[in-house]
């Protein structure tokens, strides 16, 4: 079973043409970055919840930990779980460390790859003809007047976002948290 972000490629053998395979760079980009604010959002209630014990204490909440946008960043979000796993006790005895550091390693690794998608480029003008024959991804960053390209197998998007594994921790993590907010 896919995610509800995930869906199933063309099959290889099938020829695309430039504008399917703009439509499929576009769709792929959509979908991971829509997989990404689940993410980001299932982060934020873990945090929230674990901090927040009635509505009264999010003025402090909200005047100490969120900056002015009153958000924190995906990337923050994950230092602090991370953070909370490695130091609360609850989350220490029931997470073995070697989850506890697979999970920040694969929302990093999905945060990076957020962040380039976000906010890179794609041309649409002059497709390679081996990107859409290989199922590529070429997305282009423009930094400090130089502009370098970055390079994605659509199959391993795809993984990411069909592997269920992240998701079913995060749920477990939520599940903790409310056990201990309710101790």
């Amino acid at each position: 079973m896919s995610e509800p972000f995930g869906f199933d490629l063309p099959d290889n053998s099938k020829e695309l043409t430039d504008k399917e395979y703009v439509n499929l760079v576009n769709r792929i980009r959509g979908n991971f970055l829509s997989y990404v604010s689940v993410l980001d959002s299932t982060l934020t209630v873990i945090i929230s919840d674990l901090f927040l014990r009635d509505k009264n204490d999010f003025p402090l909440w909200a005047k100490t930990v969120f900056d002015e946008d009153r958000t924190a960043s995906f990337g923050t979000k994950i230092v602090w779980i991370s953070r909370i796993m490695k130091n609360h006790q609850e989350f220490k005895k029931e997470i073995e460390e070697k989850t506890r550091i697979k999970i920040q390693q694969k929302l990093n690794e999905i945060r990076e790859i957020r962040n380039d998608f976000a906010h890179n480029f794609a041309q649409n003008k002059k497709i390679e003809s081996e990107n859409i024959k290989n199922r590529i991804i070429k997305l282009y960053d423009f930094e400090e007047g130089m502009t370098t390209p970055k390079l994605f197998k659509m199959e391993e998007i795809m993984d990411l976002i069909n592997d269920p594994w992240i998701l079913e921790q995060l749920e477990k993590i939520e599940a903790l948290t409310k056990k201990i907010r309710e101790n």
